[in-house]
């Protein structure tokens, strides 16, 4: 599905999510306030946002049709003018890359349920970082994590059953032998978590946005 087609069909509003990520990407993310005000003050600039001259009708057309053009941009990570926005082109692009942004068949209400996800480690990506993304890319995510791993989880609720005592994710004292242990970590990493997309999606908002200041510096 090409991003035309996915930008003009897409249900308005947007959805609150949270990413887990690693210590000082907060602090990175928080240095990029001047790099947005410079995003959008770009973006004031150029020769769509001016309605000069034109009708009321026309400068309404105008306005929608830049806004529709930003949008794009901000997908293509061309113009990263907020938190949102880095993180809602990383998302587009990181759903892209894997071939997942397309319609999905229809996935269970639990699949929206906080918290970890089934075989989800534990305690690794303690640092949150919160954004508002579009509906559309957020039920993506659901319905891709949902549908490509859905042979994992039932391998691992089959897992579970029959190691009903076993704590796995409690290293000094899993509850189970190595063969199951090995097992169960080999079935957990077939699972894709929609924390994983999160966090890709912000790094690679972070890595769009630290090649748009390089190229602004001239640095190669």
């Amino acid at each position: 599905m090409n991003l035309r087609t996915i930008i003009t069909g897409s249900v308005p509003g947007t959805v609150q999510i949270t990413a887990y990520v690693s210590y000082d990407t907060r602090k990175e993310l928080d240095g990029l306030k001047p790099f947005f005000a410079q995003q959008r003050a770009w973006a004031r600039e150029q020769p769509m946002a001016s309605t000069a001259g034109m009708t009321r009708r026309e400068a309404d057309a105008r306005r929608v049709l830049w806004q529709d053009q930003k949008v794009e941009l901000r997908y293509k990570g061309q113009l990263i003018d907020s938190l949102n926005a880095l993180v809602t082109g990383g998302l587009f692009r990181e759903l892209d890359k894997r071939g997942w942004n397309r319609q999905w068949d229809p996935f269970p209400r639990q699949t929206r349920a906080p918290g970890r996800s089934p075989g989800s480690p534990s305690g690794v990506w303690q640092e949150p970082v919160s954004v508002r993304l579009p509906v559309d890319l957020v039920n993506t995510v659901y319905a891709a994590c949902w549908h490509t791993s859905k042979e994992a989880r039932d391998g691992l609720e089959d897992w579970k059953r029959r190691h009903p005592k076993a704590c796995p994710n409690r290293t000094s004292r899993p509850g189970c032998d190595e063969a199951a242990l090995a097992e169960y970590r080999q079935i957990c990493a077939k699972i894709t978590h929609r924390g994983d997309l999160w966090r890709a999606a912000v790094l690679n908002g972070l890595d769009k946005a630290r090649a748009l200041q390089d190229l602004a510096t001239g640095m190669p």
